[in-house]
């Protein structure tokens, strides 16, 4: 367990040298950061509808994609969409996992690419970036005109809460290009030939693990190694319970936030799974493509994961199963038990020294067309962040239907906006699944880092509503 005021604390500036799991060299953090560059070009919008950017068709475009659970295939169909509107264009593509190994050099050195899917676990942290100056903004992009209809600005055309995640405190730095929602997954072939119900709260989830059980499956499994696959699970369970208000004191960095009574009891209820036995032995030991198998296998029946699962499985999935999609099964006495984590995600991000900066705004307005929303829809079998677009798969149809309302989607965003906070709470929760440690103790951990990261004035704050 954590003790407080152990934990060296890094600027922002080394952490881009050091960050992301210490896989780029240790060497950079002596280089500075490129930052803000007066010679960096400004990008406005023109009168030129189907070149608002001023785009010079005859420069490279340099795009690099997270080769993760949704692929690349989508993004080399919308390069042939941006090389057939600028034929002497040349489009770098690297897919990769390896975000921050590949990249965090090329900032250091003031040479990132044009275009970056910053995702994945080797994500260079957001708040890093942004405070360093080392992102466009993309207000040029939503106020464009959009690739379909010029009377229609891109950001008209987004669906509700898309920009949320991409937002610190009131500027948009990053584009999130799926519409995704962080849900509990089940086969909803096995619960039909069952008989099970799928469980909308957390006593009836309790009252059918036996049921599972008796069937030689284990009701729960998850990414034990990445317990980051739990966040959004723990803390949907409190919000429901206390509003959303309760997740938002959290972000805020608010004076006992974590002592709340509903995150207790969302810690409780997490530890009470592994407490009765209701996780597959050995999940705090496995991988998320483990998990993923045990859970195909059916060796356990629920298991939390975000909206590119069906398409991380598709050519892996067994015959017939179906991959169904739930809100996370609500605690007695929920104020808002339809609150569900869902927004967008998938950032996408201009780097403020992209040499081709226009193409880049463009090649994310080609993304954001009705076309290329279709392509990445249909592709990865996912909901989109543009309106509208009706894709035909199971999977994202019951996704569309789980974030029908806006009133309930909410995006937890502390340990998106502070590194320290998001590094304590992985192995924080992996902890407390695997009976390592209490909520008491699970609580306390949490509450020490929020404040030591409230009292620390070299670390710039962000806030909902700013």
């Amino acid at each position: 367990m954590r003790k407080p005021n152990t934990k060296p604390h890094f600027s922002r500036r080394r952490l881009l040298g050091t960050t992301a799991a210490g896989l780029a060299a240790s060497s950079l953090a002596a280089c500075a950061t490129s930052g803000s560059d007066d010679d960096s070009e400004d990008v406005s919008v023109g009168e030129d509808v189907e070149n608002p950017f001023g785009v010079d068709g005859s420069l490279p475009l340099d795009v690099v994609i997270f080769d993760g659970g949704f692929g690349d295939e989508y993004a080399v169909q919308h390069q042939e969409m941006y090389k057939n509107a600028f034929p002497d264009a040349t489009v770098e593509h690297l897919a990769t996992q390896a975000i921050a190994e590949t990249q965090q050099t090329r900032f250091s050195q003031g040479e990132p690419c044009d275009v970056l899917d910053n995702s994945g676990a080797q994500q260079i942290p957001m708040d890093v970036l942004v405070g360093d100056g080392e992102l466009a903004e993309l207000t040029p992009l939503l106020d464009a005109p959009s690739y379909d209809d010029p009377e229609v600005t891109v950001r008209d055309t987004l669906r509700d809460g898309v920009l949320t995640a991409g937002t610190f405190n009131g500027k948009v730095y990053a584009l999130n290009y799926v519409f995704s929602a962080w849900t509990i997954w089940y086969d909803a072939a096995l619960f039909e030939e069952k008989g099970w119900t799928p469980p909308t709260t957390w006593d009836e989830m309790l009252a059918l693990c036996p049921t599972i059980q008796a069937e030689g499956m284990a009701p729960w499994t998850y990414a034990g190694k990445h317990p980051v696959y739990l966040y959004d699970m723990f803390l949907m369970l409190a919000g429901q319970h206390g509003g959303v208000d309760v997740l938002k004191a959290i972000d805020h960095l608010e004076a006992d936030a974590w002592r709340h009574d509903s995150v207790v009891a969302a810690a409780e209820a997490m530890y009470g799974l592994w407490e009765a036995g209701y996780i597959l032995d050995g999940t705090p030991g496995i991988d998320h493509i483990e998990s993923q198998t045990a859970f195909n296998d059916h060796k356990a029946a629920f298991i939390p994961v975000g909206s590119w699962l069906p398409n991380e499985q598709k050519g892996i999935a067994p015959e017939g199963f179906q991959y169904a999609p739930m809100a996370v099964p609500h605690l007695e006495g929920a104020v808002q038990p339809g609150l569900i984590s869902a927004g967008g995600e998938e950032p996408f991000v201009v780097p403020q020294n992209a040499k081709n900066k226009p193409g880049a705004y463009e090649y994310l307005r080609i993304m954001l067309s009705k076309e290329g929303s279709q392509i990445f829809g249909d592709t990865v079998q996912a909901a989109t962040v543009v309106k509208g677009v009706e894709l035909d798969n199971l999977a994202a149809q019951l996704t569309d239907e789980l974030v029908s309302d806006p009133a309930n989607l909410f995006q937890p965003r502390f340990r998106f906006w502070y590194s320290t906070m998001d590094e304590e709470v992985r192995p924080g929760l992996g902890s407390l699944m695997a009976g390592e440690s209490t909520p008491e103790e699970f609580i306390e951990r949490m509450q020490t880092v929020a404040d030591e990261t409230a009292a620390d004035d070299s670390i710039e704050k962000f806030t909902h509503d700013a």
